[in-house]
């Protein structure tokens, strides 16, 4: 289940839903985007009678609503035999960052649809090419029955931190950087190793601290991506999470942690009396300090 979905403000400003859209459609629109059962990927089933509880209306008017969705602005598709829906332009506002967190989310959500046919409606609002390449990839295999190899799409796919990394650019960059001997360009591809190595272990990290379910570490994850922070800010809050007592929800307070940027607290048993010495005797002269220990 989603802990959150992004809605850009510019939906409310758009010239279509502006003149076209009745306060019906925006609402229901709104939910198709936000609500509970929402993925990643643009692709998730529901229910009518979910819609209907969500939205207060009755199933005959969320019927009214779909078929109006589906036929007059061409923006979802439904199955009524698998119950899921996709959305249209989803990839384009959702699908816009990378990393090994993301990749894994999305690998595992597109196996769980049922209709490959929509995610083939999904994939053209994409822009961002090695996501795209991986739904391309994922709906051949499927259509033509195979098993979907996805160890091969780590290597392949960028990290959230740049483009076109896979393993024989890293190559390529290695022997030109060697010939050429460019500080600058050394310095830019340690910083994006650094990087693709945040990127690489932030299921692991999780699992150092906690031993949590899959579900809660997609929860995690999801709200660690959208924090756009490093391995190093995740880490902080793991040992704040790791060091509080009493904590009755691990995932739902370092959830919190991360959305809210909580600061550890040092504890009593670590305080001294003087945070500093040196700090808090050199306002003595050497004859008022021996007076003192005397």
């Amino acid at each position: 289940m989603a802990v959150f979905r992004q809605i850009y403000t510019s939906f409310w400003t758009d010239p279509k839903v502006q003149e076209e859209w009745t306060p019906e459609d925006k609402f229901f629109f709104i939910l198709l985007l936000s609500n509970p059962q929402t993925t990643q990927i643009g692709v998730y089933q529901v229910t009518k009678k979910q819609l209907a509880f969500w939205m207060g209306y009755s199933e005959e008017s969320i019927r009214a609503l779909m078929d109006r969705f589906i036929n007059h602005h061409k923006c979802i598709k439904y199955n009524p035999d698998t119950r899921e829906i996709a959305i249209k332009n989803w990839g384009k506002y959702n699908l816009t960052k990378g990393g090994k967190p993301i990749i894994d989310l999305l690998n595992k959500e597109l196996k769980e649809v049922k209709d490959i046919e929509l995610i083939k409606y999904v994939i053209p609002s994409i822009e961002k090419a090695d996501i795209r390449k991986i739904f391309e990839d994922y709906y051949e295999m499927a259509k033509n029955g195979g098993f979907y190899d996805t160890s091969t799409i780590r290597e392949r796919v960028v990290t959230r931190y740049g483009d076109n990394n896979n393993k024989n650019n890293n190559k390529n960059n290695n022997k030109n950087n060697n010939k050429n001997n460019n500080k600058n360009n050394n310095k830019n591809n340690n910083k994006n190793n650094n990087n693709n190595k945040d990127d690489s272990v932030v299921v692991d990290k999780i699992k150092q601290y906690f031993d949590l379910e899959s579900k809660d570490i997609e929860k995690i994850i999801d709200v660690f991506i959208h924090t756009n922070k490093g391995i190093d800010y995740l880490e902080e809050k793991l040992r704040l999470v790791k060091n509080t007592d009493g904590v009755k929800s691990i995932t739902g307070y370092l959830i919190t942690a991360l959305e809210k940027n909580y600061k550890p607290i040092p504890s009593k048993k670590d305080k001294n009396k003087f945070r500093n010495f040196d700090e808090t005797f050199t306002q003595y002269t050497t004859d008022e300090f021996d007076a003192i220990v005397k």
